[in-house]
């Protein structure tokens, strides 16, 4: 194996390397940002639930004669 064939394996399997652990980093980092949304509607969606006041009958109702 020639000196020049050798060093082009090496810098083959570095650079495969560091792409399998950039790729894996992208998703983990999608997967905690999908997370993170999911909570932030979450407690949006509380919040806003808790801010609006009870749901009241808005028809009058007739007395009995």
């Amino acid at each position: 194996m020639s000196r020049k064939s050798n060093i082009k394996l090496m810098t083959k399997i570095v650079l495969s390397i560091s792409f399998i652990i950039l790729f894996g980093r992208l998703v983990y980092s999608a997967v905690g940002a999908y997370s993170h949304h999911q909570n932030q509607k979450q407690t949006q969606r509380e919040a806003h639930t808790e801010a609006r006041p009870e749901h009241t009958d808005t028809t009058k109702s007739i007395p009995a004669p």
